[in-house]
């Protein structure tokens, strides 16, 4: 069995001679795409839980097959990224973290399969600073939440930070991992936001694609459409990565939970989502 070592071994022996891909050119989905990540149920942290899901289910949206894997060490096996370095998809011996690397990896070589293929060249870059905009926003709340409320950091961060190592590298880690997103928020300007200036944010962005959703609504079914209308587009599987994240977190603070739930365009989207990609499974027992 491969170790997490063999893998961040072959992507430093990856060829710098490979083939160039040409924007919109379609290759060949490899059989053994495979998707990494820490241990859900102990490692897992809400904002690298959100975005796993959401590159899950846009994979699903393309139907392109992948397998998951569940490991301790998964983050250091990543190649970089710019807020949870997660999930990592191995493609031969190419890597790709986060959201969007891979969905523009997606989109470089398989257009056939892209589902913002449809889209025009000015509505595609509209939806991508959207789609830029909308992690930000929903990852910088669930960052704020996880490391800046005592209470949180306590009963959820704190465990899972360091449940993979013995200590005292379980402690070297949870300082490493807590400057880490502290600089982030540092970065992005949300270090000194309270959870109501937290709140603000998660609200004012909610409204924006509760908004996008009611323009686009039929016949009053407030799950009849997606986000730029009748047609997919990877937004619908950030907003779902992360909306049916929030709304499954155990958090001892239930203000993201209750910010999402106030917005039931919003909800009804997601559970849409979860119906046709994940038979119901990831908001089945939500109300």
């Amino acid at each position: 069995m491969e170790t997490e070592m063999e893998v961040a071994s072959a992507m430093l022996q990856a060829s710098d001679t490979q083939p160039a891909v040409l924007p919109g050119e379609s290759l060949p989905w490899p059989k053994d795409v495979c998707l990494y990540q820490p241990l859900e149920e102990t490692q897992l942290l809400l904002p690298e839980q959100a975005s796993c899901l959401a590159v899950k289910t846009y994979l699903r949206m393309c139907r392109l097959p992948y397998t998951e894997r569940q490991c301790d060490n998964a983050e250091f096996m990543s190649t970089g990224g710019r807020l949870t370095k997660l999930p990592l998809m191995r493609l031969g011996r190419r890597l790709f973290a986060e959201f969007e690397p891979i969905v523009v990896h997606v989109e470089c070589t398989q257009l056939a399969n892209a589902v913002s293929s449809w889209m025009g060249f000015e509505e595609r870059e509209d939806m991508r600073s959207e789609v830029t905009y909308v992690e930000n926003t929903f990852t910088l709340a669930e960052l704020h939440q996880c490391f800046k409320e005592a209470s949180i950091y306590a009963d959820h961060t704190q465990p899972r930070i360091g449940s993979a190592h013995p200590w005292p590298l379980s402690s070297i880690r949870r300082r490493e991992k807590s400057e880490e997103a502290l600089r982030l928020l540092r970065v992005y300007q949300w270090d000194e936001l309270s959870t109501r200036g937290v709140q603000v944010q998660l609200q004012q962005c909610c409204q924006l694609l509760s908004d996008k959703l009611e323009a686009h609504e039929s016949n009053g079914k407030l799950s009849a459409n997606y986000l730029y209308g009748q047609q997919l587009c990877e937004l619908d599987a950030l907003v779902f990565g992360h909306v049916a994240s929030i709304l499954n977190s155990q958090l001892a603070c239930p203000m993201l939970s209750d910010t999402v739930r106030a917005y039931p365009r919003l909800v009804a989207h997601s559970r849409g989502i979860d119906q046709v990609y994940h038979q119901g499974k990831q908001l089945g027992g939500q109300e």
